[in-house]
């Protein structure tokens, strides 16, 4: 029977993207980052499916009609409806309202992909990389607090100086929406939380499409624009902008980072009461939080305070990219051993497994090539160090290590590799 060979050439799914090796380092550097800071502030690590419910994912404040249709929806086997993850939150809530004993303040931190069936565009996909830090048990704003310094800290040691962390309230959002005689704030909120996409013509628009009088969708935008909490104050009351007053206050050093803005309201419907959101500048976000009370209860569990702040990693990633904040380096290989003939290649591996025992990512060739394809093959993973060794090396016991970039080399003995990391590991 002949077989058919069909010749195809498959792409990655839209809004998803391979992430490579050079690429991955940066990642990781980032990551790594955002790890340190967080479990120096007490935050522990846990990790949830990738898919949940469909019902829970889809409920009413959980993540709302701000994302049902985002959310990747599927069947299984079993024709039981579920959906790929949307943030990192939800699930929280669930496991939460399941472990209702566990220890408060529940201190977690998370990093791991989420899913939107969003419209793919600049550092915007539908596969992406989140950070979160969450802390579920306590009522006291300096929860808030806490979060908050945390992610000032991250954006510090990841080398940003103009970064800021705009914060407002539900609460106060509420009732100004109350003061002007609406009733329906969710749907205002999905409004105005679209200001940075649509612009305010297009907000007032959607206000427009929603019932709300020309009279009233003026006095909204007015209301967003507010950067002053004590303007803020005399048109919707104290409440809310006494805890923004408090929080910004319990902050500390990293107060001069925290901008009162009247326009940041977050989408999402399970946000209670304070809001937040990392900008870059130039309407770059990325990432925000807020305090959601009411979210394990919509799980299924007993009410329970909780707060918490997300970093979209994927898109800080892309930012530092393009601001050349990172390293440029392609490989976490430090050393490549060259062997010169395959006589000198037994000694070659037992030189490399010396160099990785005291910690230097080493490697060799496993393709049997020459001398010259061997450096080709350095110069083209940007491994900064070789070692070249035959059997002239062998007999005397020493080598010199070359660094590829100033092609200085320096002379050790295989008996004491760990020369060869106090060169290529600095303090």
């Amino acid at each position: 029977m002949k077989i058919q060979v069909i010749n195809m050439t498959f792409q990655t799914p839209r809004g998803t993207k391979d992430i490579m090796p050079e690429e991955m380092i940066r990642y990781d550097y980032v990551i790594s980052v955002i790890k340190d800071v967080f479990e120096k502030y007490g935050f522990d690590p846990l990790d949830t499916p990738a898919f949940e419910d469909w019902a829970l994912l889809s409920a009413k404040q959980g993540g709302g009609e701000a994302v049902k249709d985002e959310i990747y929806y599927f069947k299984d086997k079993s024709n039981r409806e579920l959906g790929l993850r949307f943030d990192l939150t939800v699930p929280l809530g669930r496991l939460v309202a399941n472990n209702p004993d566990l220890p408060k303040p529940f201190k977690r931190y998370q990093i791991g992909k989420a899913w939107r069936y969003d419209n793919p565009g600049a550092m915007r996909w539908r596969e992406f990389t989140q950070a979160d830090i969450d802390i579920v048990g306590s009522d006291s704003l300096e929860a808030e607090a806490e979060c908050l310094k945390a992610v000032c800290e991250i954006f510090l040691a990841l080398g940003f100086s103009d970064f800021s962390v705009r914060v407002n309230s539900r609460k106060i959002a509420d009732n100004f929406i109350r003061s002007i005689g609406l009733t329906d704030a969710a749907s205002v909120f999905r409004s105005i939380d679209k200001l940075e996409k649509i612009g305010e013509s297009g907000v007032k628009k959607e206000l427009a499409e929603k019932g709300i009088p020309e009279k009233k969708a003026d006095q909204i935008i007015e209301f967003v624009r507010i950067r002053d909490l004590e303007k803020a104050k005399k048109i919707a009351g104290p409440e809310g902008i006494d805890d923004l007053e408090k929080i910004i206050d319990m902050s500390g050093e990293f107060r001069r980072y925290l901008i009162a803005d009247m326009s940041l309201i977050r989408g999402l419907d399970y946000y209670t009461g304070v809001v937040f959101e990392i900008s870059l500048g130039a309407g770059v976000s990325v990432g925000g939080g807020g305090r959601y009370d009411n979210l394990t209860e919509v799980c299924g569990g007993k009410k329970t305070p909780a707060v918490g702040i997300s970093i979209g990693i994927s898109r800080l990633v892309s930012v530092m990219e393009e601001r050349k904040m990172l390293s440029k380096a392609k490989t976490k290989c430090l050393v490549f051993v060259i062997s010169v003939s395959s006589e000198a290649k037994k000694g070659v591996a037992g030189l490399v497994q010396k160099l990785r025992s005291i910690g230097i990512p080493a490697d060799f060739d496993i393709m049997s090539r020459t001398l010259s394809k061997q450096l080709q093959y350095v110069n083209s993973r940007g491994i900064p160090f070789a070692i070249v060794v035959g059997e002239k090396e062998l007999k005397s016991g020493s080598a010199k290590i070359r660094d590829m970039k100033t092609g200085k080399e320096e002379e050790f003995e295989f008996r004491n590799p760990k020369k060869i990391a106090r060169l290529v590991k600095p303090e």
